[in-house]
């Protein structure tokens, strides 16, 4: 038997303590917490990435994006078609290419992906070929990772909400019936949540397209509290910390629920005369045919401000710039549809009521 010298021992104990104190300062944050709050480690850098956007700081958004994906065990599809918009402004193929094949991954398609002009320069490359090849590939990986099943179950929710809605007589003739079939479905998605926890991303994928919400949440919006329906409030919450759920989807959610423009997901409002020549007289009405905005107090911003902080949003401010910078450049996913809301009123007088309250979008 060959005894170490003490010396040696001790010299060898040092060199395994630096060799793991050395594999723990590497190790990725995703890695370290596989569990994270998406609503401290994720959001507020999109957020960063979102305003660099605005400012048309391709390379700074790309650098806040690549921080965010670095911090989550995975990332949203839109924040990763939005990066990859980002480096292909910015020249960068290989990591625009790195991000398309993880949106084929999450279930995006690819004749979608080759509708967007935002891709122009990247089909013009040998490299999109090869893309293109792989799609197959892809696709089989897709079905294989997301719980189509679970999906299909969940589809199967919506056609049941819509079934008689869409049948002659709609509400009217079927209202006893469709409220019967909002309770089960409302049983059958708190029972699958249950099971699979909240169906987002990771359990389901996305549509073919990048899909705002779901199908399955016509269960949700439906249970409204001036019918005393059921409140999903802190199952959404939950979902949004977790990564399940975008906070914007959320809010809208909630929103509908509550009946109130709680987090004010819809920042900005237009409102036009049915008969432009309805909306003239004596006085021009400033607030015809351009982007309105709540008339809030300093106090209220603030309370607005704070709720969406404990959502993940960013403040009401940035959320405007994002929302009236999407409506120029159709390139990036910075709006969504609740974001807007377009009203065509029958004369001045209603026109008058409705903006009551709205001031000019500056």
């Amino acid at each position: 038997m060959i005894t170490l010298p003490h010396v040696m021992l001790r010299g060898f104990f040092k060199v395994i303590l630096l060799a793991t104190l050395l594999l723990l300062l590497s190790t990725p944050f995703a890695k370290a917490n596989d569990n994270p709050d998406y609503v401290k480690a994720y959001y507020p850098t999109i957020n960063q990435a979102e305003l660099s956007i605005v400012e048309k700081d391709y390379a700074k958004a790309l650098e806040y994006y690549e921080q965010a994906f670095n911090a989550v065990p995975t990332p949203f599809a839109k924040d990763i078609y939005n990066a990859a918009v980002c480096a292909t402004l910015v020249n960068n193929e290989k990591a625009a290419f790195a991000y398309l094949d993880k949106l084929l991954l999450k279930g995006v398609s690819l004749p979608y992906l080759q509708r967007q002009q935002a891709f122009d320069t990247l089909r013009t490359s040998k490299q999109w070929e090869k893309f293109a090849k792989s799609y197959p590939k892809r696709r089989r990986q897709f079905k294989r990772k997301a719980d189509l099943d679970v999906r299909a179950d969940l589809d199967e929710l919506y056609a049941r909400d819509q079934y008689f809605r869409q049948a002659k007589g709609g509400l009217r003739v079927y209202g006893d019936t469709l409220r019967k079939i909002e309770a089960s479905n409302v049983d059958a998605l708190l029972k699958n949540i249950k099971k699979h926890g909240y169906p987002g991303e990771n359990l389901i994928g996305v549509a073919d397209t990048l899909e705002e919400l779901p199908r399955f949440s016509v269960v949700i919006q439906r249970q409204n509290k001036l019918n005393n329906g059921h409140d999903f409030k802190e199952v959404l919450e939950q979902a949004v910390h977790e990564g399940q759920l975008t906070p914007h989807a959320a809010a809208y959610l909630i929103e509908q629920q509550e009946g109130r423009n709680l987090y004010k997901s819809k920042a900005l409002v237009k409102v036009r005369c049915e008969n432009p020549n309805d909306c003239k007289g004596k006085k021009k009405l400033k607030t015809i045919g351009r982007f309105l905005v709540e008339d809030l107090s300093k106090k209220e911003i603030k309370q607005v401000n704070e709720l969406r902080s404990e959502l993940g949003l960013e403040n009401l401010s940035d959320y405007k710039k994002k929302v009236l910078y999407s409506l120029e450049d159709k390139r990036f996913k910075l709006g969504y549809s609740w974001s807007v809301a377009n009203y065509y009123v029958p004369s001045r007088e209603a026109a008058v009521v409705i903006t009551k309250g709205y001031v000019v979008a500056e």
